[in-house]
């Protein structure tokens, strides 16, 4: 059986965020939505996830922003980003920032479960219980 998780899914194209989610429900997942990096913000005050799926082209603060600011406040949680419109070094910046994963949108099924799986799977993620962060991509 796997663990229960709480996933907060940042994504403002309606139709991949309700099709990722409808993934990672049919999957056993608890998945929370947010449309922009604000109100990720408010939902991440709210309430604790394990992980989160960001989007990195957001309206407001962008994804990497918003990785930001949830690194300066000591928040640590696994964070795959997610983009439809890779450019180079994109997926460094990402990587620098402690993400977990780096996916290209639309992306493979499940290749996105299987990221979700090692991200929560990663030494630091062990030992911290829930709050560290594994710098490992996934391709």
């Amino acid at each position: 059986m796997k663990p229960f998780l709480r996933i907060l899914l940042v994504d403002d194209e309606r139709i991949s965020r309700e099709g990722i989610r409808q993934v990672l429900t049919r999957e056993g997942y608890s998945v929370n939505t947010a449309d922009s990096g604000k109100d990720a913000l408010e939902k991440l005050a709210l309430q604790r996830y394990d992980l989160v799926l960001l989007d990195i082209r957001l309206p407001g603060i962008s994804g990497f922003e918003l990785q930001e600011q949830l690194l300066a406040a000591g928040t640590q949680m696994p964070v795959i980003f997610l983009t439809g419109q890779d450019r180079a070094g994109m997926e460094e910046h990402a990587m620098r920032l402690g993400a977990s994963a780096y996916l290209r949108k639309p992306v493979d099924e499940e290749i996105l479960l299987d990221a979700i799986r090692h991200a929560m799977k990663s030494p630091s993620k062990e030992k911290e219980k829930g709050n560290g962060m594994d710098r490992t991509e996934t391709s």
